[in-house]
């Protein structure tokens, strides 16, 4: 196989945060791993460190060094995109593993790691047999906790994405109808983001009405919303591939006693998390907060979910905020989504999150939930 190599003069300047990350994940191999080289493979870890937005590319990464192989279809593409990383190489082919042996990229290296959390393990298998005698170690949480904080210029493009979901919520108080499908209202909501700018969706929309509101995660169905209705929305948009993600519960009516009295018992755990978040808690922790006054309310039981989750180039990140595991601590300039939810089967359910970055002073709130239930009369 001829050797490939694209060697281009890279303009691209990259956030501070890079450097921090590629810092700590050195630090972590060579210490924790016990490995010379890793080899990054999740395209999202992947985009964290280089900026590249396509779908197939590694990212090798060595004390002194750092190798990015990418196919020939994504060889203008990099140009455009790619950070301008110190001692980066950019190799151009279509077989990597066997590129990588037959040119001795790593010709000192005894012992590489891979992301165990995200590689099949039929694959890794593969892979060690093809560039043996390197060993091949797998290695967990090797990328994604470094990756968790957020640079400010990651933060602008989250706050851009915030801006867009919430100006595509005030216009859908405005068209959402009596006689609409959930499946119509989700279309509507994918419509006006991406007329306001939006990549597209960081995931599937949720669209759920009436007792079909008991259900935590419902698809939208055909189901059409009738007055009187409790409607809840799950969705966001994306900007530079950062998505923002939010839920938002409305009436297309009147709203009772009993449901402005649930809607603030949310907004009352929710506001306590916010308030209670600092960097270096654990995730349970912050679960629980919210989940007790839930729980003090008669409503426990039907709160099915955790409280939250990191968000970023994924709408669903690390750290989880999570009753089932105390193994997730939040880290300080992580950015979170904070929704509680009340859900009565055969009856209906709410939903309110809201989108918090952690500070040493506790979380400041970056999107903008309405205090109270509102209604479409």
């Amino acid at each position: 196989m001829a050797k490939q190599e694209t060697t281009m003069e890279k303009t691209n300047k990259y956030p501070k945060m890079i450097d921090k990350r590629l810092e700590q994940m050195r630090f972590s191999f060579a210490d924790e791993h016990k490995v010379e080289a890793i080899a990054i493979t999740f395209m999202p870890n992947i985009r964290y460190l280089t900026n590249f937005s396509g779908s197939s590319a590694i990212l090798f990464i060595l004390e002194n060094e750092i190798h990015f192989v990418t196919d020939d279809r994504y060889e203008e593409q990099i140009k455009d995109e790619l950070y301008d990383l110190p001692n980066m190489t950019i190799h151009i082919t279509r077989h990597p593993w066997e590129y990588m042996v037959e040119n001795e990229l790593f010709s000192k290296v005894e012992s590489m790691g891979f992301e165990a959390d995200w590689m099949p393990y039929a694959e890794a298998v593969e892979i060690r047999n093809k560039i043996r005698p390197i060993k091949f170690k797998p290695a967990t949480n090797l990328v994604t906790r470094f990756t968790q904080p957020k640079d400010p210029e990651e933060l602008n493009y989250f706050k851009q994405s915030i801006k867009i979901t919430e100006d595509t919520y005030a216009k859908m108080l405005e068209i959402i109808k009596p006689g609409m499908s959930e499946k119509e209202i989700a279309m509507e909501l994918s419509y006006q983001a991406r007329q306001l700018g939006s990549e597209g969706e960081p995931s599937e929309i949720i669209v759920i009405s009436g007792p079909r509101c008991g259900i935590v995660n419902g698809s939208p169905s055909e189901r059409k919303v009738k007055k009187n209705d409790i409607i809840i929305m799950d969705f966001g948009s994306r900007v530079n591939g950062f998505g923002s993600d939010i839920s938002r519960t409305i009436k297309l009516g009147s709203v009772s006693k009993d449901q402005k009295a649930m809607y603030q018992i949310l907004r009352e755990a929710q506001k306590l998390a916010i308030k209670s978040v600092r960097p270096g808690m654990n995730g349970r922790h912050l679960d629980s907060i919210a989940r007790n006054v839930i729980k003090k309310s008669g409503y426990g039981e039907y709160f099915k979910h955790d409280l939250g989750h990191g968000v970023g180039l994924r709408s669903v990140e690390e750290p989880l905020i999570t009753p089932r595991s105390d193994s997730y601590m939040i880290p300080e300039d992580c950015i979170i989504g904070i929704e509680p939810g009340i859900y009565l089967p055969d009856k209906f359910g709410m939903r309110v999150e809201e989108v918090v970055l952690v500070t040493k002073s506790g979380g400041v709130i970056i999107s903008n939930s309405p205090d109270q239930i509102e209604a479409i009369l």
